[in-house]
């Protein structure tokens, strides 16, 4: 009876021991920010005005949780740029949000966009090139772009743009059907170990190969870029995460 209780003990010890060990392998690390625009939180989010830093959060407005972007006015076009959030090897990083994309009736190119810099602060510093060169360096770019200009030299007039870095030279990129004046889910996130961008809009997901980063820090920017009135980006909710899959392909 005793070698019987003896036996029973190990194999309960056995079970939590394994159950511990899995539970940690299939739960790994998350690091998460929420964000439900009750209030706007100026140590993780700047708004500045088109081509320059100047910190500019009365461009933009707060109403029943609800951040909205126009660019009705041209000296006042907004953006929102996160400060950098630090990546490492392994780690899966992604924004999630709920959002209304209206475009007006002239051009339309707002944007969702992924950088990479070893910058830690939230404001950049100017640099040599164009003002987006300060943020970092370009991995991916989701653009709603209503433009009917045979001048437009991007693929696709009134599309959905998810393109690559690469997306001029190697036709790395794909276009998607538009989506306005409803309230849909989408995120855009890369992940360190396969150098895969990957963007998400509802329950439909497209891909892309980027290439590795060499930076430390991941930042995103959101904007309602265009020309004329009506045009705007809403924003319900914003999920980032940074989940850390390093030896998990899944």
């Amino acid at each position: 009876m005793k070698k019987v209780v003896v036996i029973v003990l190990f194999a309960v010890i056995g079970f939590f021991i394994y159950s511990i060990v899995f539970q940690t392998r299939e739960q790994p690390p998350v690091i998460s920010y929420t964000f439900d625009f009750e209030e706007m939180d100026k140590d993780f989010w700047l708004v500045g005005q088109w081509e320059n830093y100047k910190r500019s959060y009365d461009l933009i407005s707060l109403k029943d949780g609800i951040l909205k972007m126009t660019s009705d006015v041209p000296e006042a076009r907004p953006y929102v740029l996160s400060r950098p959030i630090e990546i490492r090897s392994g780690d899966v990083i992604t924004l999630k949000r709920k959002v209304k994309i209206t475009h007006g009736d002239r051009l339309f190119a707002g944007g969702l966009a992924i950088y990479q810099t070893n910058s830690i602060e939230l404001v950049p510093e100017r640099a040599d090139g164009s003002w987006f060169t300060s943020m970092g360096d370009g991995i991916a770019l989701v653009e709603y772009s209503y433009d009917l200009s045979p001048l437009q030299k991007r693929p696709g007039k009134d599309v959905v743009r998810f393109l690559a870095a690469d997306w001029d030279y190697n036709e790395n990129f794909k276009l998607i059907p538009p989506f306005y004046d409803e309230w849909v889910e989408e995120s855009l996130s890369y992940d360190t170990r396969s150098n895969q961008i990957t963007y998400k809009i509802n329950n439909t997901e497209y891909k892309l190969n980027s290439y590795p980063i060499d930076q430390n820090n991941i930042r995103f920017l959101m904007h309602a870029y265009g020309e004329g009135a009506g045009n705007s980006i809403e924003v319900d909710w914003v999920e980032i995460t940074v989940i850390n899959k390093k030896n998990r392909m899944q």
